[in-house]
C-alpha cells in the first residue's frame, strides 16, 4: 500500500483520489473539504502547523454559541471529551464557535489513503453525532447533553 507524508501537494492529491470537492489556500497550505452538517456548510479543514510538524483536521459546527450559554456548552464538551477515544471538542470563546479536531504528527510519519480517510471519518462522525444535541444546548436552552 502506498503511503505519503502530509504535505500540501500530497493532501490535495489525496482529496483528488477520494473525489472530494474542496477549496484550497496554497499560501497557507490549507484545504477545506466541502461538507454539510445540520443542512449548513461545515467543511472539514486540513490545517498544517509546519513549525510544529503537525496537521489538524477540524470541523466547526455551523452555529454560534451565545455567551450566556457558554457554561452549559462547556459542560457538554467536557462530557463529550471524556467519551472520545480520539480528538477533542473545543469552544473558541472569542467567536462562540464549537469545533472538533484531531491533530496528526507530520514529522517522519507516512499515511495511507485508508488511514487518513479513517481520521477524516472520525472527525466528521464525531461532529455529526454531537451537532444536534449541542445545537439544542447552545440555541434552544437545553441544559443536558443527550446523545442519540
Amino acid at each position: 500500500m502506498a503511503t505519503f507524508t502530509l504535505t500540501y501537494p500530497n493532501l490535495t492529491a489525496w482529496c483528488d483520489r477520494q473525489q472530494f470537492q474542496y477549496l484550497t489556500n496554497p499560501q497557507a497550505g490549507q484545504l477545506a473539504i466541502l461538507y454539510k452538517i445540520l443542512g449548513a456548510d461545515a467543511p472539514l479543514q486540513l490545517l498544517p502547523y509546519p513549525e510544529r510538524s503537525m496537521l489538524t483536521l477540524a470541523v466547526s459546527l455551523p452555529f454560534a454559541v451565545p455567551q450566556e450559554r457558554y457554561a452549559a456548552i462547556k459542560e457538554a464538551l467536557t462530557q463529550l471529551n471524556s467519551r472520545s477515544y480520539m480528538g477533542s471538542w473545543v469552544l473558541n470563546p472569542d467567536k462562540g464557535e464549537i469545533y472538533f479536531r484531531v491533530t496528526l504528527p507530520m514529522l517522519d510519519n507516512e499515511y495511507s489513503d485508508p488511514g487518513l480517510l479513517f481520521v477524516a471519518r472520525v472527525v466528521i462522525g464525531s461532529a455529526e453525532s454531537a451537532a444536534a444535541p449541542l445545537y439544542r444546548i447552545a440555541q434552544q436552552g437545553e441544559d443536558q447533553l443527550q446523545l442519540p
